[in-house]
């Protein structure tokens, strides 16, 4: 046996190796498989054609081994050869069997897939680098490599320069198309990301991720009705697919169609009861259609799966308020603002509650904290305005409210807080022209009725001669 033959040998029994197989039903065929397969035709293209073994798909990839884990026919088929090379015909009960040792290079690749589905991703990485120090040219290793970095987490252009090499070498690689897209994405280059994913699709029309990943790029866009298009795509191909119902729902839902998105969002959780995002966009449509009981069932929901989902916390809160339940819509105010402590929002409508309690000084707080993250925001302005005014403080109360009127000239109830500060200082002819302003701009909502009867009253009086 020539000594690197032995050397191999000596290493297989200690470490494993990958393995392929292709299972035939006659010795004929598997004596002319291995002829074509000397003849340097490659053992995972006949390994899909011809073999009858459920490996076929995978290219008769049947896994890594040691030797000593080898039912005896294989390993005694495997002894002496080295990496690359093909067994004899081996007869298996009604079939005949070629088997060949995967390339160190795929050996190396392997391991570190099996590493990253551990969740092992640097010793993973260590695997995939390993194989192309052995192959340069190894354009899978190149993916699998990109794939694990993109998943680290620690930026994307390392990611992205694999995937494009693994792109070079096999331009017809699909999923590397889409994951380079998925990167680029995250990088912020939806143009670049969005030509991924339909190189995918032009590679493989059946490729179901692709056309979900796709429809996430053009909601982004704000292209919900294209989106949707997509997603229904993507779930003919794979009605299994959660994560596409999901955010077909939420595509639905802004395009306004919020029955069909809460079916969506059913389907979603049919197959993936775990699916916290889904739980809270059901919650937030039920919200919308007026089942808060239900919205808040969601919402709880979602946080038992997922404590520390902001969002959830902060639309529970809104919910509790709206059916007066304000101790508890406070307390989840504040976990939202744990969790998010620049959540502008939040600490308005934390505000909001505690105003609502006769806490104006915490409420002023909060607007306070809220207009330093977002100093452009009318209503937090407006709001701060009627704390303050509430505190006797109607020079800084007009303040707000005019600056809320810099940001939104079109904002009613801000003209209506300012006509009557203004009223309240004497400033007739101010007062009248915001209050003219405010009727001007007055919806029809019940919630504007009492505030339109009084600006009128208003104006009688200060119109008198």
């Amino acid at each position: 046996m020539p000594a690197s033959a032995a050397a191999v040998t000596a290493a297989q029994q200690t470490a494993r190796a990958g393995v392929r197989l292709i299972a035939v039903k006659t010795e004929e065929e598997a004596a002319g498989l291995r002829t074509r397969l000397q003849a340097g035709a490659a053992f995972e293209d006949l390994a899909k054609r011809y073999s009858t073994a459920p490996s076929a798909s995978d290219g008769g990839w049947l896994g890594l081994f040691a030797p000593a884990n080898l039912r005896t026919e294989f390993r005694q088929a495997l002894e002496g050869l080295i990496p690359g090379q093909v067994s004899p015909v081996v007869k298996l009960s009604e079939e005949y069997v070629l088997l060949e040792l995967a390339s160190e290079a795929e050996t190396h690749s392997a391991l570190g897939c099996e590493l990253a589905e551990q969740g092992k991703l640097d010793d993973a990485i260590a695997e995939f680098r390993q194989a192309l120090r052995i192959n340069p040219q190894y354009a899978q290793a190149h993916y699998y490599l990109g794939a694990a970095l993109f998943e680290l987490d620690n930026g994307v252009e390392e990611a992205v320069a694999e995937f494009r090499e693994a792109i070079r070498l096999n331009p017809q690689n699909a999923e590397a198309h889409n994951t380079l897209g998925l990167a680029l994405l995250e990088d912020g280059n939806t143009d670049d990301a969005m030509r991924e994913y339909r190189e995918a699709l032009r590679i493989n029309p059946q490729y179901a991720e692709a056309h979900y990943n796709l429809g996430n790029a053009l909601d982004d866009q704000g292209k919900p009705a294209a989106a949707v298009d997509e997603y229904r795509e993507a779930l003919r191909i794979n009605p299994g697919l959660a994560e596409a119902h999901y955010n077909l729902g939420v595509a639905l839902g802004h395009n306004g169609t919020l029955d069909e998105a809460e079916v969506e969002y059913r389907e979603a959780l049919r197959i993936n009861a775990g699916l916290a995002q889904a739980h809270h966009a059901l919650g937030r449509a039920l919200d919308d259609q007026g089942k808060h009981d239900e919205a808040i069932a969601e919402y709880r929901e979602a946080l038992r799966i997922n404590p520390k989902y902001g969002e959830a916390h902060y639309n529970l809160g809104g919910a509790l308020k709206n059916q007066g339940k304000l101790e508890e819509a406070i307390a989840e105010y504040r976990e939202a603002l744990r969790v998010n402590p620049h959540h502008a929002q939040a600490y308005s409508n934390l505000g909001v509650a505690l105003r609502d309690q006769g806490k104006l000084e915490e409420a002023v707080k909060e607007y306070r904290t809220a207009l330093r993250i977002n100093p452009n925001d009318a209503i937090l302005h407006n709001n701060l305005g009627v704390a303050v005014s509430d505190q006797g403080n109607l020079d800084e109360a007009i303040g707000e409210y005019r600056e809320a009127l810099r940001i939104n000239p079109r904002f009613a109830l801000a003209h209506y807080n300012l006509g009557e500060s203004l009223r309240q200082q004497d400033d007739r002819a101010g007062a009248i022209r915001e209050l003219r302003d405010f009727l001007s701009l007055a919806t029809s909502a019940p919630e504007s009725k009492a505030r339109v009867e009084r600006a009128r009253s208003i104006l009688v009086e200060l119109e008198k001669p």
